[in-house]
């Protein structure tokens, strides 16, 4: 069951209770019937790499509040996945990218905030210095063999892991960069 509750109906204002509906328990409306369905947030992630080095964010607010993290933030809903990956690493880190190849969806079910789908995309960085901003504490490039140990989310799993020599992440972006799976990131 979602940790979100509502009291009252979003279109009636009447009493929210909850109730049975396609086998799960959800929060549905006692005089209109309206079913309120709480689903996952879109979000996007940066993954911005230079030679061996991958830009990271010192986060500034909760959840992680101290880790280091991709770049990543919540999509709007004028924007595609990949716009919001170039926003928000813009927003937290002063480096303008260019998306250029979706790796993966990553669902994040456990973000105390909300569930989130979250794009994660390739990008290439174009201009400016790494420099923490918005809600970044700091922004700096890290070795991929020498990342730091406060890793937010599950970054080191879901995507640091699988970015090692012969991981998954790795061998797709060895075949953009025309490596073929020599290992060796652009």
């Amino acid at each position: 069951m979602s940790r979100i509750k509502a009291q009252f109906c979003l279109k009636c204002g009447s009493a929210m209770v909850e109730a049975y509906d396609t086998g799960r328990p959800r929060q549905t409306c006692v005089a209109c019937g309206f079913v309120m369905f709480v689903n996952p947030v879109g979000a996007s992630a940066a993954l911005v790499l230079r030679g061996d080095e991958v830009l990271l964010i010192k986060r500034g607010i909760e959840p992680f509040k101290g880790h280091w993290a991709v770049p990543a933030g919540y999509q709007e809903e004028d924007e595609s996945p990949a716009a919001t990956a170039e926003r928000e690493t813009l927003e937290e880190t002063g480096v303008r990218v260019e998306a250029e190849l979706l790796l993966d969806i990553l669902f994040v079910p456990d973000d105390p905030r909300k569930a989130a789908n979250v794009a994660l995309f390739a990008c290439r960085a174009i201009s400016g210095e790494a420099l923490g901003a918005d809600d970044a504490a700091e922004a700096a490039w890290f070795a991929l063999d020498a990342l730091p140990d406060e890793i937010a989310f599950d970054n080191r799993e879901l995507i640091f892991d699988r970015l090692a020599p012969g991981g998954e992440l790795r061998k797709r972006l060895d075949l953009l960069s025309g490596n073929g799976g020599l290992g060796v990131v652009d």
